[in-house]
Parts: structure tokens; sequence; C-alpha cells
């Protein structure tokens, strides 16, 4: 039955070791995502008012429109195939925050060490000075002895922007001491790069002829500025102004960086028109190679409307050294030898990970501005431990239930679906860990539907053995047809699933793109783990002499005629879809869509003493009207360390209603009110006991980035407090001081002179009083403009690839179109549904980014099934003589124990999520409502939608052509293959009467 069994059996044991290899490989664990172990929190700010006084921006550029494309932008840089689970979005008016699952995509590989070559002490924070800076990234994290310091950025030798624990353990560290780069911040590098490339030419003594200037003169000028501005840029020169020794308005002076080593600054020829400089949007193609030496570069190919722009200005110059400039620094400067058209190499010495950042950022595209980092920090996860524990049991639980089904309707076959299936979940998970994809809670409930839906292969392959075994076939025989049968509506049923995705990762962004990916994955290892697996161990079952396999016959011999019910189905149909679109379009913004597309607010909250993250969550969501879908993630820096933490962030969606809360600064009081009885009152409390002669003080001070101790105890004193003692509280940025005080003084005083000593010059820079609600700000929706219109645009193409697919398989549109109008009833079913459980509070079914997914997912299942039935038709239609109606009936009869067992197990897997979740408002509550709704649409849409409407299409064409349609090219083609038949046997016999 089947060739090369060893061959399959080793690549099978092959693919298997190579995936349990990357799952358990140190470097790539599965990483968890926010909902299950939090992440970082990035907030970066961007300065307009600075950009236009640049010049960087247009004075009437909308910063709004700038701060939307950035986010595109970002999340392509930081998340590129989409299933990192990052989150991107605006907040207020110039910021953008990036939230990443985990660490391990902020820390990247680190290398370089070297020693101090200037002392620091223990209250340092302007700069690390280093004997050779080179290797060091350009924001990251040192190790000096047993401190870790994280620095902003490196020029040269120097780190600056120098952070250290607040109230930890500070060391002084002496000259000559080992520094070693333990966290080279390789996302933050990826963030914070221009992207900005420009080909321009390097002055020389001809481009100033006529000017009055010459190179030397020029260059004099910059080196008598740079002994007047030690260590500053070299770049600040170019805006010196002319007549205060500036530079001439040809030229600008950048900084070198040849082979990763920095150069003496060179001149450049400003571009006198735009073309000149090329943008990330100008790369058609960007990828890896090497130079003439073997070196890590980068190649690039221009679009084709800029190639003539390039091939211009490099033809115009040849034998003049081009300067490649790369956010404002040179990285090479070859001789053009040659007019260059539509590409070349960015050479420089790099690292292979310096190209891999580089290429990131050019596929991505160049920001206007450069982003300033203004925070981060580690937060929590979004989801309570018991809303994990439903997830991973109910998940486990359907796995269970799923494979039994299959034991104990096809007995042995069953056992042998059940090891394909496993094998298909370990090269699955094993794909995901080579993409370094993030495991969410979503992506559990995804697994356990690609569970159920990995079985419908096998499905096909069985009930096709049975129908053979039925016909008299000897076991043999029935499994080479059962596969051979079933492989037309594998194949089909499976690439027109895998096309989509492909179109969805071609042109979607963002998680549509992470969705698309892991879809492809599941398709592949599926097919495989049926074609291969399944008939391996089939064949090994018949080696050993099987005789038959024995299987259930659920509605195997039915014969219902089920275009019958045509008209009623149809009328009920137009009325869920219509209706309910016209419900989900009634219903108000703030009910239907989640903060993905709605946008909202975030606030910081500090609490008056550590509070575990299951109380704040239960008290945030008893606000009335906007705590229910508040999202409540706990800042893990704020960790006591008896429990609890003090600081948490909390995303509220913005409603605006009858109710009369608004949108914005509105809620805040609301806020505050609510949960006045666990935030801190005031960062400053003061206690007075008076004595004889003074006054004896204790001081709680609560800072969100405090001051050393030292720090605090001498601003206290500078406040007039003395005999000062200051100790470390019970949470962090907490400390609890003593002293004494002058009779007399009230606390109102106290607290005031307290607070104008740490805000006071040469007081700590680092201090910033802790607030109840520490921050409070407008943020934008992850779903913007851009990842919208590409999403609704993927999914306008793959419907229309579907479609032509299935007319170059089927050989007529009439498949094709009858398929897409069946998903599109089952979208809008699943929507009405959704509209529904809403609005009567029976479900969250608020639109958000996960369900996003599941409508993909919904328009998979109902493609695979539809074609599951057609690929039956096709093959009844050439063998029949009955009406197109009969033909429909016949098929829908013979495929309906493949419906109901496929559909079966998808069900059982989804409602055993749905009720293990009932009644907890969480995601995946919603996630399985969805989908119960949109697997029994798509069973009932394949039988009374999809085949309704290929009947009438049919039936329509063939009154038209008289000709035409899928039954009458069938019969042609029937015709034609027993004419063909009946040649060859005549002219056998003719053989055999010659031979004779």
């Amino acid at each position: 039955m089947l060739e090369n069994v060893g061959r399959k059996v080793a690549l099978i044991v092959i693919l298997l070791l190579a995936s349990c290899a990357l799952m358990l490989v140190p470097d790539r664990p599965f990483r968890l995502g926010l909902d299950l172990q939090g992440g970082t929190r990035i907030v970066y700010r961007f300065d307009f008012v600075a950009a236009r006084s640049k010049g960087e921006i247009g004075a009437n550029e909308d910063t709004a429109e700038i701060l939307a494309q950035t986010v595109g932008i970002l999340r392509n840089r930081v998340d590129p195939t989409g299933v990192r689970d990052a989150i991107v979005r605006t907040e207020g008016n110039d910021k953008i925050v990036i939230e990443l699952p985990g660490t391990a995509v902020i820390e990247g590989t680190a290398e370089a060490e070297t020693t101090l070559l200037q002392g620091i002490d223990a209250t340092s924070r302007d700069a690390l000075i280093l004997a050779d800076g080179n290797g060091f990234s350009n924001s990251g994290v040192v190790q000096i002895a047993e401190e870790r310091i994280r620095y902003e950025r490196r020029d040269g030798n120097t780190l600056h922007g120098l952070k250290r624990r607040h109230s930890g353990k500070q060391d002084a560290h002496a000259s000559g001491q080992s520094v070693r780069l333990v966290n080279s911040d390789a996302i933050r590098a990826a963030i914070e790069n221009l992207g900005d490339l420009a080909f321009v030419l390097l002055a020389e003594d001809r481009d100033f002829a006529g000017q009055g200037t010459d190179l030397n003169t020029e260059t004099t000028k910059l080196q008598t500025w740079q002994q007047a501005n030690p260590g500053v840029p070299v770049t600040a020169f170019n805006q010196v102004p002319l007549d205060k020794g500036g530079p001439d308005p040809s030229i600008r002076w950048y900084p070198t960086r040849f082979a990763g080593e920095a150069g003496p600054p060179q001149p450049i020829v400003v571009p006198k028109t735009p073309e000149r400089t090329l943008r990330g949007e100008a790369f058609q193609r960007v990828y890896g190679t090497t130079d003439d030496y073997g070196y890590p570069a980068v190649g690039f190919e221009i679009r084709p409307e800029r190639t003539e722009d390039f091939a211009d200005f490099t033809g115009d110059n040849v034998t003049r050294r081009m300067a490649i400039v790369l956010n404002d620094e040179i990285r090479s400067a070859p001789t053009l030898n040659q007019r260059l058209v539509g590409g070349g190499i960015i050479e420089g010495r790099f690292k292979d990970a310096e190209v891999k950042n580089l290429i990131t950022v050019l596929r991505s595209g160049s920001l206007k501005l450069k982003p300033t980092l203004e925070s981060d920090e580690r937060v929590g996860a979004t989801l309570g431990d018991d809303y994990v524990k439903r997830g991973v049991y109910s998940g486990l639980l359907a796995l269970v239930i799923v494979v039994s089904f299959m034991i104990v309707y096809y007995r042995r076959l069953g056992i042998f679906s059940a090891l394909a299936l496993l094998t298909n979940l370990i090269m699955f998970m094993g794909g995901l860990a080579f993409l370094d994809a993030t495991l969410t809670l979503p992506g559990i409930a995804g697994i356990v539907l690609t569970v159920g839906m990995a079985v419908d292969a096998n499905i096909l392959i069985f009930d096709r053995l049975r129908e053979e075994a039925e016909k008299g076939r000897n076991p043999k025989q029935a499994a080479k047809a059962g596969f051979d049968m079933a492989l037309s509506a594998i194949v089909d049923a499976n690439v027109t699933t895998f096309l989509t995705a492909l179109i969805l990762y071609k042109l979607g962004t963002g998680p549509v793109r992470g969705f698309a990916v892991t879809l492809m994955i599941g398709i592949l290892t599926s097919v495989f783990a049926a074609l291969v697996t399944t008939r391996v161990f089939v064949h090994w079952a018949l080696a050993r002499g099987a005789e038959r396999f024995r299987m259930g016959r659920w509605m195997a011999d039915v014969r219902i005629d089920y275009l019958a019910k045509t008209r009623i189905a149809v009328t009920g149909s137009l009325i869920v879809c219509v209706g309910g679109l016209a419900a989900f379009i009634w219903m108000p913004d703030e009910e239907k869509l989640g903060i993905d597309f709605t946008g909202g607010v975030e606030a910081q909250l500090e609490t008056a003493k550590p509070e575990s993250i299951g109380t704040l969550r239960e008290r945030v969501a008893a606000i009335p009207d906007i705590g229910d879908t508040a999202e409540v993630k706990p800042v893990l820096n704020s960790a006591a360390d008896a429990g609890g933490y003090t600081q948490f962030r909390v995303s509220f969606k913005t409603i605006s209603d009858e109710t009369g809360v608004g949108r914005g600064e509105e809620m805040r009081p609301i806020i505050e009110a609510e949960l006045a009885d666990l935030l801190l009152e005031k960062p400053i409390q003061v206690s007075l006991k008076p004595g004889d002669q003074v006054a004896q003080a204790t001081i709680e001070l609560f800072f969100a980035t405090g001051p050393t101790e030292g720090e605090a105890k001498a601003a206290l004193e500078a406040a007039g407090l003395r005999d000062v003692t200051v100790t470390l509280g019970e949470r962090e940025g907490a400390f609890r001081a003593t002293g004494t005080t002058a009779l007399g003084r009230d606390r109102g005083e106290l607290e005031a002179a307290i607070r104008d000593a740490f805000a006071a010059p040469g007081a700590s820079q680092a201090a910033v009083f802790a607030a109840p609600i520490q921050s409070y700000s407008q943020v934008g929706p992850q779903v913007v403009g851009e990842l919208r219109d590409k999403a609704l645009l993927a999914l306008a193409v793959s419907l229309f690839v579907i479609v032509l697919y299935i007319r170059v398989r089927f050989a007529e549109y009439s498949y094709g179109i009858a398929a897409m109008v069946a998903l599109v009833h089952d979208v809008l079913v699943t929507l009405a549904a959704l509209a529904i459980g809403n609005h009567f509070g029976i479900v969250n079914g608020e639109l958000n980014l996960a369900m996003i997914a599941v409508f993909l997912t919904i328009i998979g299942y109902s493609v695979n099934d539809t074609i599951v039935i057609f690929d039956r038709v096709r093959e009844n239609l050439p063998k029949s003589d009955l009406p197109l109606r009969d033909v429909l009936n016949k098929s829908i009869n013979e495929t309906m124990s493949r419906t109901i067992m496929t559909s079966l197990t998808v069900f059982l897997a989804i409602v055993v999520q749905y009720l293990f979740n009932i009644g907890t408002g969480n995601l995946l509550e919603s996630i399985s409502y969805a989908l119960i709704f949109g697997t029994l649409s798509g069973v009932y849409s394949t039988i009374y939608i999809a085949n309704p409407v290929f009947l009438w299409l049919e039936t329509r064409s063939q009154m038209k052509k008289g000709t035409g349609g899928a039954q009458a090219r069938a019969q042609r083609e029937a015709e034609h293959r027993r004419q063909e038949s009946e040649r060859k046997a005549e002219g056998e016999d003719d053989f055999q009467t010659e031979k004779a």
C-alpha cells in the first residue's frame, strides 16, 4: 500500500525530534503572552515642537497622522510576523506605548566587556566613562561588580542617562573595574532607529568653487567649535549660523563609523533635490548579503518609480565618493566606479545582529523624528490565576474528549488518528517555537480548535475507507482507495485555506499576520499528519495482518431531501443575517467595540498599602458603567516582600451614554471616588508630637521614582529637620523618617517645606512623589486605519482568490461563488449572535483583535466544510444521469457522516471551553461563544446555503446557454471518456484479431 515506508518513518522521527528540540532549547522557550505572565511596558515621547523648529516636520503637518503612521512602523519593527502578542498604541497627543510579553524580546545578545576609565561614587547618575566603548549597544544594561546599571544612550566611550535603583544597594566603583554588557536592548535599538538612509556625496574642494571658502577652512571652523564644545555631538554644529562660525550652507558634517569604530567627522554635500534621499519606503527589497571581504552587509533593491533617480545620481558622479548616511552617521563611503541601476549593498563590516536589525528597520519604513524614551517598567499578567487555570484545564479536557471520541467511534483507526494528532500537535508547537511565537490564552483556545479541526482529514479518509470496504474490497484495496479518493477533497479544502492565510500574511499587518502564520503552520502539520503519519500506521496494521477496520456508521445510510427545505432555509437565513447586521449597526460603538477599536484611558493607581491583584480587579470591576470591561495589570517593580503590589495600571474603555459618564478626563473623579479607601491619600504624611523644647516628627514619604536614602535625608534636613534617620518602607519607593523640628510648626507647614526641599535645585532629580492616580492619559485604539484597511483588503483579495482557485479546480465559477456566499452567511450569523449576546448580557462579546481572529477562523472552517461536499458533487456528476438537484442531495447524504463527525469533534472542543468559562466574562467565554455559533452556522450553510446557491447559479447558466453549467460539462466529459474507452477496446480487439 505504501512505498518507501522507511523513509517516511525516518522523516516523521526527524521532524518530531526537531520540534521537541525547538521547544526544549533554552534560548527558544515558549514565551507566555501579556495575558498570562505580563511583560515590559515602554513609553516613548515625540517632541513635535522641537521637530518643527528643526524643520524635521512641516509647519502644517498633522501630528496625529504622524503618530498613527509611527504606530504602524513600530508595530512592524517589534512584531514583524505578528506572533509576539505586542501591543502598540498612542497615548495622549505625543506618546506611543509598546507592551511586549516577558523580557526575552527586550534583551538582546551581549558580548562587550571593558573597564571603567573613571570611577564613580554610590550616588552618581551622570555618566560612565569606559576605556573602550566599541561593541556596547546604543542603550542597555551593564554590570559592575554586583550592581546592574541601565544607560539610555552611548556616545563613543561614554554611557549617558544612568538609572540605578533608588531604594536598593548601590556601590562606588573604582577606575579599572570590569564593565560587562548584560543586556543590549535589541527591541529598543529597533524602535529608536530612525531608518533614515541617504546617498550623498562627500564634499571636495570643487564643491566650494565661487563660495569664498574651501574644505580646509570648513574643517578649521569645525575643530574650533569642537574645542569650545567638548562632548557635544558633531551634528549640533550643523545648527550653528554661518555668521557665528557655523558651516557653509552647502555642506553638513556627520560622524563616521566604519567597521564598528568611530572615525573623524566628514562633510557631505547637501542634496539640492529630495530625490537624493531614500527612506525605507523607497526599497522594494532589503536582504542580508556579504561584501567583497566576506563581512555581513545589507543588500537593497529600489522600487521602479525611484530607480531612475538613483541611477541618474550615481551616473552623474562616477569617480566621486558616495557617502551612505544612516541615521545621521556615515557608515561607508565607497567610490562610484559606474552607474548603479536598481540597487546595491550597504557595507560597514556589520555584525550579523546589526544586519538583522537594519533589515527589519528598513523594511518597516523610516520614522520622521526620533522617539525619546520616557519610561519602561515590568507589568504583570492581565488575567488572574483562576482564569488561566480555567483556560488550561478546559483545553486539556477538550483534547481528551476529542481523542476519546475518535477512539470510541473509529476504534483501531481512532487510535491511529490520536497518535497522528499527537505528532501533529508536537510539530505545530515546534513550528511556533521556531518562529519565537508567544502563547496567549486565546492562543491556547486556538490550539484546541486546531486539534478539533485536524481530525477532519482523518475522518474523510476513514469514511472513504468504510465506503470502499462496504463495496466488497479487501482491507488493502479499501485503505488505498480511501486515501486516494479523499486526497482531492483534503488538498482542495486545505489549499484554499492556506491561500487565504498567505494573502492575509502578505497584505495584513500586526495580529492579522500572526493569525495567518499560525494557520499556515497548522495546515501544513495537519495535512502531513493525516497523509503521512496516519498512512504509516494503517500500513503497519495491514502488514501485521489486519483483516478489517471496524468503525461506527452514524448517518451512513441516511437519505434526506435537504434541498426541499431551500425556501424556508434561505428565508430564515436572510432574516437572521439582515436582522443581525442591522442590530450590530444600530448598537452604539461603546457597546459593540472593545478598547482595541475605541481606545480609552489608562490610569496608574497608587495604593496606600500592598494589595493583591485579585482584590483590585474585584474592586475595579464593581465601578459602575466602566469597570466591567477594565483591564488591570500590576506594576511588578512595586511588589512588596510580604506579597501584593502598590502600583497598578488599569485600562478603561471610554464610554458616552445616557448615564452622563463622558470621555477622558471626566472618568477620573469616578475612579478616585470608587477606590478612595484603597488609594494612597497623599505622598507626604507627617505626624508631630510636641516635647519640652522640640517636636518629634514622624514622616512617611511615598515616591513613584525616588531618591537614595542619603538624598532623602539631605532633603529632610534642608526642610528644617534635625537628628534625621531614614529607613526604607514596606513598599518600593517608600521611606520612613524620624527627626526633630522647632515647636510651633504645624503639619501643613512641614509638609510644604519637605515638598519644596525635594523640588529645590540641587536636590535629587530622580524624586517624583507618588499620587493616588500617578498618571492618567488617553490611549488610542490598536486597530487604526492602516491595520483595519489592510485587513479588509486582505480579506477581499482572499475571497477573490478562493473563487479563482475553485474555478480552476472545479472548472466552474458557480462552486466558488456559492462557497463565498456561505462563508459570508456564517460571518453574519456569528455577528448577529454576538450582538444579541452582548446586548442582553449573555456574554461580553465586544469586537477586539482576538475576535477578529475568531471570524477569520470561521471563514476557514466554512470554506473547508463546503469544499468537501462540492468535491463529492464533482465526483458524482460524471457518473450520474440524475437531475443536478438530486445529485446535490445524494452528495450531501454521502458526506453527511463526515460533516457530522468533524463538526462534532470541533463542537465538543468549543463547548467544553465555553462551559468552563461561562459567567466569567473573560475572553475565552466570548471566543468559545462565537465559535459555537460559527461552527453550527458552518454546517448549516454548507447544506442549506452553498448548495441552493450553486443549484440556482447552474440552473440559470443552463437556461441561458443551453449547454453550460457544471452538470452539462461533467456529462460531456463522461461521454468523451466513455467513447475513448470504447475506441481503445475496439483497437484491442482488432489487434487480437490480427495477432490470431
